[in-house]
């Protein structure tokens, strides 16, 4: 049998694998193995199980992708969600659809401390959800709008995919952090100009609130964003300003995280042990997905096929952005099935030394994908941020889910084609740093 059958059927027991339910990680280290069995034989299979799991995670890199969880873990510890929900309800609840962009605006802060989209959208979505459908908003829209929000900790640095991307195509952590701010920036912007559009056309949606605030309170409130000033000056201005590396910076956030709780007299023996329990438990989960992707790229290597899909793009005589349009479609067709950590492993190894053949940006492309990326999570048949928020109001049919969060995936749509046609949104921050 050729490489290119062996990679053909390979190809077709991972999507097997995956429709059988098995975890991602799983799936790509047997396929891997196998296919390392079947084309290198004994000696290839086996050299490759003695190394890749230990070298691809035992590397000081690495540390950020647990500290940064950590200290997302400790913003939720700390009530920091509720925190941030509180000072964007004083400033921004009066205003049309303003419950929305308050849920928006909560997400986003929040997104600056945890790098977990789903986390966002747990911990925002408990207390935005209940306050919007308190005050008459309509069910669907608001878990939708709450779905959508949560995205935005995903590309707001620091952001848990940005860094596994960096990891994963060997970039600079630092310039893929700052990469996203400003695409992250733009979207909530355009986030809240939907929800506003949505409350002035239809106002029995999300009815005004007409609770007056006095602006002593307004400014009172602000203290509360004070420990988010606190970590985004800690890791954003280390980063930036050259002092720390990325995994510098992580652990200093997490520390600042730490010394924060304990200041407030909000650090608990319960609390610590069930921040540290998530960090293990989502670390783990990404480190094996890890191992099982650089098996699935080593198999992939070996038979070659990465080559000749390079040849087989570079014989189609596609100009560079057709060619970003079509990795950006097979991308919107897995993330309606693939969590977004899975999705970017399965496909990297095929797409990543197309944009190196083409000399595409690798730090615009990742901002690229994980936009892409968080489109699935919001994508049905299987968005999961979906399914996160039906949890959280089991009474609202699916359906009407959906169609609440239908805005903000065209306007997410939109923020994909700008960077796309404007790549200084995203190279703007990392070209300035030193």
């Amino acid at each position: 049998m050729s490489s290119l059958a062996v990679a053909a059927a390979a190809m077709a027991a991972l999507l097997l694998l995956l429709a059988l339910g098995l975890e991602i990680a799983y799936s790509l280290a047997l396929v891997g193995a196998v296919g390392l069995l079947v084309l290198g034989g004994q000696q290839a299979v086996i050299g490759s199980l003695a190394t890749i799991p230990y070298s691809n995670v035992a590397s000081f890199t690495l540390v950020v992708l647990p500290m940064f969880v950590l200290m997302g873990e400790l913003a939720v510890a700390g009530g920091m969600a509720q925190q941030a929900y509180a000072a964007a309800r004083a400033w921004l609840g009066r205003l049309p659809g303003g419950l929305m962009m308050t849920g928006i605006g909560a997400s986003a802060v929040f997104g600056a401390v945890s790098g977990s989209s789903v986390a966002a959208t747990v911990t925002v979505g408990r207390v935005s959800i209940a306050e919007m459908r308190r005050y008459g908003y309509d069910g669907g829209l608001a878990a939708g709008t709450v779905a959508a929000a949560g995205t935005l900790a995903a590309l707001i640095p620091p952001s848990a995919l940005a860094v596994f991307y960096a990891l994963v195509t060997n970039e600079s952590i630092s310039r893929m952090l700052m990469a996203g701010l400003v695409p992250g920036l733009l979207s909530t912007a355009l986030f809240m100009t939907t929800a506003y559009l949505i409350a002035r056309a239809r106002p029995a949606l999300a009815p005004p609130v007409r609770e007056p605030i006095r602006w002593r309170e307004r400014l009172a409130v602000l203290r509360m964003t004070g420990p988010f000033g606190v970590l985004v000056l800690v890791v954003l201005g280390s980063i930036y300003s050259g002092l720390a590396t990325a995994t510098e910076a992580s652990a200093l956030g997490a520390l600042a995280a730490l010394a924060l709780l304990a200041l407030a007299r909000r650090l608990s023996w319960a609390g610590l042990n069930a921040a540290l329990a998530a960090t293990t438990r989502i670390s783990c989960m990404i480190f094996m997905i890890i191992i099982g992707g650089m098996l699935f790229s080593r198999f992939l290597a070996f038979s070659g096929i990465t080559l000749g899909l390079g040849e087989f793009i570079r014989g189609l005589q596609l100009s560079p952005l057709a060619v970003v349009l079509v990795m950006m479609a097979i991308l919107t067709v897995l993330g309606m099935f693939i969590d977004p950590v899975g999705m970017i492993m399965l496909t990297l190894p095929f797409f990543f030394p197309i944009v190196k053949e083409l000399r595409l940006d690798p730090i615009w492309f990742g901002v690229l994908v994980v936009l892409q990326a968080e489109l699935g999570v919001i994508t049905p048949p299987i968005g999961v941020h979906l399914f996160v928020v039906k949890q959280i109001t089991p009474d609202v049919p699916l359906g009407r889910i959906i169609l609440g969060s239908l805005p903000y995936l065209a306007t997410q749509i939109l923020v994909l084609a700008l960077v796309i046609a404007f790549p200084g949104i995203a190279l703007w921050l990392p070209q300035r740093m030193p």
